[in-house]
């Protein structure tokens, strides 16, 4: 059995933080509180599904890492355990608003009259235009998810990820998480059915049996001009997908693939019912008759009265949502599950004995790189500075850059270079968690 735990639509703010004006202090403490109680810990994932700050600033960011910090350690979870995805509190729209080519594109892009052929082509060469940033309002955002390989960049809008340490269910089928990003058209006039995915995002898509297909997209599929198309992909292509924005959790099936919308962390006291919320979700294999994926939600509510979170009941009286999706016939693996990181390429994933082994494979290789990256934003910034050095990967000039398009310069040039068993070593010496970790980058491919 796997264990995720859902949050979203935190709205951290800086306002008020460390005063007694602070409610939303007590609303995460008790969050942590309960996630502290046996059978809510050792998470094997930690997907956020957006709106992670309130005002897209890098203020709320750090405060955000922090708490995000102290959920990973109440709940005795990884380090590369979290995942993360942006919504649209996390578009900073004071940077929209000022920028009218970004303003004028962005209502382009809505135009009613365009056909979904012209929208996906000027979407395109918008991306690719190296005068205009498409994405200048989530700089802050990208900046906190790039700690956490997670960042969305106009050269690659959507992120697929795995599970760390070849972790899969029981049976050796591989999870496998796809990162959207709702917010590409986010600013002052958001509204239902006017924001767009693009058929980009659906690059690592598949309907391959030997994977579970988990989507972590903040906007439901109606806040989207392309929703029907999304939803369509969604049925036929995904197994789970987890949603925000609305505040209002739910479950339900449609067409083969569950539906998680999640209550908000910290909604607006201004809305009504207000109810603080988070999801843990429990994933197995059955073969007992068909091979089926078994998921079981359990929904914790925040009671004003209580002062703590409970169990909320389903409409049923039942203390979780379940479901049982078909999967796909496939031969299970003999010695290993088989990962890939696209929707065709299948390359095996080494064993923990095999992991001595003088070979990496690609898909091995890229999970070993995303945690070196999430242990080398752990460390301090002069620590960095340090490691890059000693590893051979810093050149002058790089300090011109901003800290993201500097730290992705570097780990480019680790891996061009073939630098990372270097880079590792160093971040090694500087990160406590790694000592006495193999390197992984001892191996080739």
């Amino acid at each position: 059995m796997l264990t995720f735990l859902h949050l979203s639509d935190l709205h951290i703010t800086t306002m008020d933080a460390g005063t007694q004006f602070d409610r939303d202090v007590k609303i995460r403490q008790a969050l942590l509180d309960d996630l502290g109680i046996e059978g809510r810990t050792n998470f094997d994932a930690i997907l956020v599904t957006g709106d992670v700050s309130y005002h897209g600033s890098s203020d709320e960011f750090a405060r955000a890492k922090a708490w995000f910090e102290e959920v990973r350690t109440k709940t005795n979870s990884n380090p590369e355990a979290l995942f993360v995805v942006p919504g649209n509190h996390d578009v900073n729209q004071k940077t929209v608003f000022e920028s009218s080519a970004l303003w004028d594109l962005h209502q382009a892009l809505r135009d009613a009259n365009k056909s979904p052929e012209d929208r996906l082509a000027s979407l395109e060469a918008k991306l690719k235009d190296p005068s205009l940033d498409f994405l200048a309002a989530l700089k802050e955002y990208n900046a906190f998810a790039q700690e956490y390989d997670c960042p969305t960049s106009c050269k690659e809008l959507a992120w697929v990820k795995f599970l760390n340490g070849g972790k899969t269910l029981q049976d050796g089928t591989v999870v496998r998480f796809h990162g959207l990003n709702s917010a590409l058209l986010s600013d002052a006039l958001d509204k239902k059915a006017n924001l767009l995915l693009a058929d980009f995002q659906f690059r690592h898509f598949g309907t391959d049996g030997r994977y579970v297909d988990v989507v972590l997209c903040h906007h439901p599929h109606s806040w989207l001009i392309d929703g029907n198309k999304a939803n369509d992909r969604f049925r036929t292509q995904a197994h789970v997908v987890l949603s925000g924005h609305e505040h209002d959790a739910r479950c339900y099936n449609e067409g083969g693939s569950l539906r998680v919308f999640a209550g908000a962390t910290h909604p607006s006291r201004h809305e009504g019912p207000w109810e603080p919320c988070y999801h843990v979700l429990r994933l197995s294999v059955d073969t007992t008759t068909i091979r089926e994926l078994s998921v079981q939600v359990e929904t914790r509510v925040w009671r004003e009265k209580d002062q703590r979170f409970c169990k909320e009941l389903q409409g049923d009286g039942a203390e979780f949502h379940t479901d049982r999706i078909p999967l796909k016939a496939w031969p299970r693996p003999a010695a290993a599950a088989q990962i890939s990181t696209s929707a065709n390429p299948t390359v095996p994933v080494s064993s923990p004995t095999e992991m001595n082994a003088p070979t990496m494979t690609p898909d091995v290789f890229a999970a070993a790189r995303r945690k070196l990256i999430v242990h080398f934003f752990r460390v301090g910034t002069l620590s960095r500075f340090q490691a890059a050095i000693n590893a051979g990967v810093w050149e002058e000039g790089d300090d011109a850059f901003d800290g993201q398009e500097r730290w992705a310069r570097v780990f480019e040039r680790a891996e061009k270079n073939e630098k990372l068993k270097a880079l590792w070593d160093a971040v090694a010496k500087e990160d406590h968690t790694l000592a006495g970790q193999i390197n992984p980058f001892t191996k080739t491919l």
